[in-house]
């Protein structure tokens, strides 16, 4: 491209020369203050370098101007990939601590759910052993009341057993045979 527009210049220089040479007539160029008297192709001449000088005057002002942007574009540039550094540093370092906090979550999941279960296992066992308590009372209580019965049944044939033995000895009567009504009226 730069070599195009290189030679692209020169064919314009030889031409802008060409028709310079040809028109070699006096022309009077007048401007603010006077006016002279020049040679057509001095005036043609200085018209195409006057619009060369423009030409490159501008350019090396789009040059700097270029220059300039690209520097700052350069230092943004720069300046965005410390950022990104920076957040992808940070971002490793906020994904540790969340791997931190879900392992120390985890840990203390695991823990409460040991504490838990060794709470259920000690419920488990205190429920069993009142009910062992319970069964055992019940049974002590149980074989008390038996006990009572069998003596409170004992005592019974006992008292039943004395009642009838020292009437009939006393009346010299046989326990076996039946009285009447009227049988105590005649003692």
């Amino acid at each position: 491209m730069r070599t195009f527009f290189i030679i692209l210049m020169l064919l314009l220089a030889f031409a802008i020369a060409a028709v310079a040479i040809a028109n070699s007539e006096i022309v009077t160029v007048s401007y603010l203050f006077g006016q002279i008297d020049l040679n057509l192709f001095a005036v043609i001449l200085g018209s195409a370098l006057g619009g060369i000088m423009v030409m490159i005057f501008f350019m090396i002002y789009r040059g700097i101007h270029n220059y300039i942007k690209s520097e700052s574009v350069r230092n943004l540039k720069k300046e965005l990939q410390r950022q990104v550094q920076s957040l992808g540093a940070e971002n490793k370092k906020l994904e540790d601590e969340i791997s931190k906090l879900q392992r120390e979550r985890e840990i203390a999941a695991e823990k409460a759910r040991t504490e838990l279960e060794n709470e259920k296992k000690k419920l488990e066992d205190e429920l069993t052993r009142q009910q062992r308590e319970r069964e055992n009372t019940m049974a002590r209580e149980q074989a008390e009341l038996e006990a009572e019965k069998h003596k409170l049944e004992e005592e019974l044939k006992k008292h039943q057993g004395v009642i009838g033995a020292p009437e009939a000895e006393l009346t010299g009567e046989d326990p076996t045979v039946k009285k009447g009504f009227f049988d105590f009226l005649k003692k």
